[in-house]
């Protein structure tokens, strides 16, 4: 648990680099591109170290789960994400990302016949009217929402939802740094050829390549090697994204008081709604 609270910290910091990134000029694309280069390029780094030759991984399972955990959950997430920041800000788009649990929990259900309790319908629907509540401050007028930046807090939802699912079937094959290593480098491949970043522009700019590396160290190859690791030891895959639900907590506080991100009171309402949300899920069975 322990880890999982770590990870959701650690997350908790990604819009300080999204904005750090995007005041340089950086665009969503680029910015994704340079999480996950530079947090293979960590990974890779100590997997060698550690394994050498062995890094290799022969278990097709595996590798099939690697992959589709790096095309989904780190190559669309980060797209999906990434806009949602720019479009929403940091507090709503990480109260938009734990639409997750909802995601985890009808999967968790198919994948892994995991329990759906009366408890956990009622935390997923307390889940969902926070969310609302948060996006639309109160006012359901059409007008007043940004749909691109909801469908994109919603992807960034179902493909962070999907990570606790496609990670512990990843991880019951090989360990965390495997999982990470490849899952990165096919989230790498992914980026490079269907969304084509603009990596002369990076390469032309060294505070860009810097604030890349602390952004693929900090809030993704740190993070996520604990959050695997912990995917082992946990039975309950809809709880994940709950217990690592300290992210958007991390997030608001960080984008009100450093950022002056504007919160009207409806919108801390649908904030405090999600937590209470989470509490629940956290206590169900």
């Amino acid at each position: 648990m322990i880890q999982l609270l770590l990870a959701g910290i650690l997350w908790g910091t990604i819009g300080v680099f999204v904005k750090g990134l995007s005041s340089l000029g950086a665009d969503g694309t680029l910015t994704a591109f340079l999480r996950m280069f530079f947090a293979f390029a960590v990974i890779l780094s100590v997997s060698l170290f550690r394994h050498g030759r062995k890094i290799i991984l022969h278990d097709k399972a595996a590798l099939f789960y690697c992959v589709l955990l790096g095309l989904v959950s780190n190559g669309l997430f980060n797209v999906f994400y990434t806009s949602s920041i720019r479009i929403n800000g940091m507090g709503i788009a990480s109260v938009l990302l734990y639409t997750a649990p909802v995601f985890t929990a009808i999967a968790s259900a198919i994948i892994f016949r995991e329990k759906f309790s009366a408890l956990k319908i009622s935390a997923l629907a307390v889940n969902i009217i926070g969310c609302i509540l948060t996006v639309t401050g109160g006012n359901l007028s059409l007008n007043s929402i940004n749909m691109a930046g909801v469908l994109a807090g919603l992807g960034s939802g179902f493909c962070y939802g999907m990570a606790a699912v496609i990670g512990r079937l990843a991880g019951e094959r090989t360990d965390s740094l495997t999982v990470s290593m490849y899952s990165y480098l096919s989230a790498l491949m992914f980026l490079v050829i269907f969304m084509r970043p603009d990596i002369s522009f990076a390469l032309s700019e060294t505070k860009i390549l810097g604030l890349g590396l602390l952004y693929g160290l900090i809030p993704t190859a740190l993070a996520y090697l604990v959050y695997y690791n912990a995917l082992k030891v946990i039975h309950d895959t809809s709880k994940v994204p709950v217990i690592a639900s300290v992210e958007p907590v991390t997030a608001v506080l960080i984008g009100t008081i450093i950022y002056n991100e504007r919160i009207g009171t409806a919108n801390l309402v649908g904030v405090a709604v999600v937590m209470i949300s989470i509490i629940i899920m956290a206590k169900a069975k």
